[in-house]
Parts: structure tokens; sequence; C-alpha cells
């Protein structure tokens, strides 16, 4: 079928069900510069109009009285209403979830609340988001620990691309076991992809039974479903996530989900002056010093918008569907690749630049930020570009593009012409410094 007049038929399937997908959702509930498209909407996320006046209205009653909002139970009421809604969501009791400024906080809160000993050992991904590694030398300096980290290779062909290096680093762990902790993400953020979590538990208990696992989600609620009783049935004992991202709350939201055999020994980030040794789990978390909860109230909103939309499945469907066919339509007309198939694609994706494996290194790396900077400078386009070292030892680049309901087929199309456009300038640019172009 001609792609625009499967464009149509999309359109036409999404007006009819009343859906205003795209434009007319990006139009109305959004406050982007016009002419501006965000296909970066896993970096910070985009907060809806409707949710921001809402976290407007919770401002004025922190202002109207401080004292109340503060000391008397003002927002803590509103956080007891939200949180049994967002376990809800995450298929988790809502006394085993806590608010977070964000995902980066809770790791740090897990992290760092381990009883570590000199030469303990946790268990990393090289696809690991850089605060976990940051944190893990952190560590290593403070305590004596070690990083063991498992060498994943992208692109990948499947869940055992994942699985297979992990499995390896287990399985050359000295006995006893001395591994306190293994961290995987989720879904991924460079490259982005959906991990297989719940094997990855069940690898790492039945390798060392009692060490701890924690999932980074920081880009799962809102983008995938999250099944905190399945996942805490593999072995899972914490996960930490973003609401300023893919849920579209308001930035300085998120939560953390701990069993309840490690809750006795979490500390947030901030111990606050109402933090003694008595204090219980979710009252150390919910009370961190006088700073702005207003966040942690609105992602009721978000829900809510949510809701309003039409719910999480079509909001997934959607997003999901709309990054699979976008992630297709752009690497068949780059003649490249994907990061990794469709089964293992959330809502954003990554795409290989095209540009020539032939041309010298240097080449490549300047054409590849001549794209990634001409799409903002000159078409207003927002995506992130990244490198990627193979296990040949060649670089090849890419961009992470994310889906979302205020983005559609004909955005993504505009995307492609314009990355194609400015591969074409390169041409001229790189060849003018001597290299051999073709």
């Amino acid at each position: 079928m001609d792609l625009r007049l499967n464009l149509f038929f999309v359109h036409l399937s999404i007006h009819c069900q009343g859906i205003p997908f795209g434009k007319p959702t990006r139009e109305k509930y959004f406050q982007f510069q016009p002419g501006f498209l965000n296909f970066n909407h896993g970096g910070f996320g985009a907060t809806p109009l409707l949710v921001r006046e809402a976290q407007s209205g919770f401002v004025d009653q922190q202002e109207a009285q401080p004292t109340a909002w503060f000391a008397s139970g003002g927002y803590q009421k509103i956080l007891s209403e939200v949180r049994p809604r967002l376990a809800e969501m995450m298929n988790a009791n809502s006394s085993d979830v806590v608010f977070l400024d964000d995902a980066s906080s809770g790791l740090n809160a897990v992290l760092r609340s381990l009883p570590w000993q000199p030469q303990d050992v946790m268990l990393l991904t090289s696809a690991a988001y850089a605060v976990l590694p940051n944190t893990g030398k952190w560590l290593q300096k403070r305590y004596g620990i070690q990083i063991l980290q498992a060498e994943v290779h992208f692109p990948a062909e499947s869940a055992e691309t994942i699985l297979e290096p992990v499995e390896q680093a287990l399985l050359e762990l000295p006995q006893p076991c001395k591994l306190r902790l293994a961290v995987f993400d989720h879904v991924s953020s460079y490259p982005p992809a959906i991990l297989p979590v719940a094997r990855l538990a069940r690898m790492v208990k039945a390798r060392c039974a009692e060490t701890l696992v924690l999932l980074d989600g920081a880009h799962a609620l809102g983008q995938v479903p999250i099944d905190m009783k399945q996942l805490a049935e593999a072995g899972v004992d914490a996960y930490v996530t973003d609401g300023h991202k893919w849920l579209m709350a308001p930035k300085g939201s998120g939560a953390l989900w701990a069993s309840r055999s490690i809750q006795d020994i979490l500390e947030p980030a901030i111990i606050s002056s109402d933090n003694v040794p008595t204090t219980k789990f979710q009252d150390r978390f919910d009370y961190i010093g006088t700073r702005d909860y207003t966040s942690w109230c609105a992602m009721g909103a978000a829900l809510d918008f949510r809701e309003m939309l039409g719910g999480e499945e079509k909001i997934q469907g959607y997003t999901s569907q709309l990054a699979g066919w976008a992630g297709r339509m752009m690497a068949g007309a780059f003649g490249t690749e994907t990061v990794v198939p469709l089964t293992m694609t959330p809502s954003m994706f990554a795409v290989r630049l095209p540009i020539p494996s032939e041309w010298p290194t240097d080449a490549q790396q300047r054409c590849a930020g001549v794209i990634a900077g001409g799409l903002i400078e000159k078409y207003s386009m927002q995506v992130i570009s990244f490198s990627v070292h193979q296990k040949s030892g060649n670089v090849t680049h890419w961009i992470r593009v994310s889906s979302q309901i205020y983005l559609e087929q004909q955005d993504f199309l505009a995307l492609t012409h314009a990355v194609l456009t400015l591969r074409q300038s390169c041409k001229s640019r790189v060849g003018g410094l001597g290299s051999v172009i073709v």
C-alpha cells in the first residue's frame, strides 16, 4: 500500500474513534514552540497543560496556608489518594510504593542504603544508564566494592543478546557468591530496548539466591506495562521509575517499589528532621524537608489526563504501534536497520543513520554531527544521537526517536526527509575536508 494512503487510513481510524492523537493533541494539550517537533520525549518528557494547571492549583494551596500544607497533613492527604492509583498501574500493593523526585534519586537511595562490604560485587550491563556506573564508582571508592559489567552488544537480534552475556558473567563469579546487587534496565536508554527483566532476575537468583535485584524503570511507567507482582515472583527486590517521562507528570516526580524484606534498610537520599530510626518506610520517603511536593501530588492529574484520552491500553497501543511503523519506515528509507527487533521495541526506537561504513571514521563522525545539529537548527526537530561500538570494533551512528500521542506519521515522514537532506549535505561538507566520498 502507498505510504501516504496508509497514512490517510490511520488518521481516519483515529478520528473515527474520537481520539485526537497527533497534531490535534499537540496543539490542544501541549505548549511546544510553534513548528517544533519533539522526538526526544524519552529525554525529559513533556507535561500536558492540564497537568501543569493542576500542579499550579496545588502550589496555590501550599502558599495559602504553608503550615497546614507541610505540617498538618495537607500534601500527605493528596499523596494518600494518588498512591493507590499509582500502585494499581504498577500492579503493586500501595504499602510498598513511595514517591521520588526521579529514578536517579531512587537508585541512589537503594545503592547507598545497602550494607556494602569490601569485595562485594555489583553487576551491571554495558547498557546501564550513566547514573549507575557513576554511583558504582563512588561505592567502589568508599567501600571497596567490585563492579562486574556484562558486555551487551547492539544491534540485538533477540533477548538472547542480553541474556547470554549476563549468564556468562554470573558463571564466572567465584563461590561463595559475593554478588550483593544486580541492576538491570527495564527499558534501556541508549540504545532503547525492552529487556527480559523477569528472566534476568530468575537467572541471578538461581546463581546467587541472596543477591538483591534492582530494576531501573526510568523509561517504563507509561511506556510499557509494569507488573510488580509478577516481577516480585521472579525475584525483583526493588524497582524505580520516573513520572516526568512517559507518564507525563511534572518534572520532579517518580516512584520506588520495594519488597517488604528490604524496606527497613532503605533510606531516602535526604534524611529529614522527621526521620528517626523508628520511622516507617513510607514516612521516611514522604517527608524529606521543606521542598516542593506538588509534582508528586500532580501525578494524579497525569493519571486523570491519561484516562480522559482513553487509558493505558489505548495510549501505549498508539505510541508503540507508531514507533514500530516509524522505525521500519525510516530504516527502509535509509537502507539501514533498527537497533532491536520489534518485539524488543518500546515507544522509542533507534535507527542507524545512512552514513556509508566505507567513509573514514572522522568523516562518519562529522556527518553524524551535521545531521543531529541540522535537525534542531534547520528543522526544529529534536532527536538524540549516539554511537554504538560493535563487536567488530566498528563504530556506527544512530538517532534515538521517541513516539508520543502528540506525534503522527506525517511528523516521522518529515523527520525522514530532513535526515536524508542533511545526509546529502555531508557530501560537500565532508568531501571538502579531503575525505574520499562516494
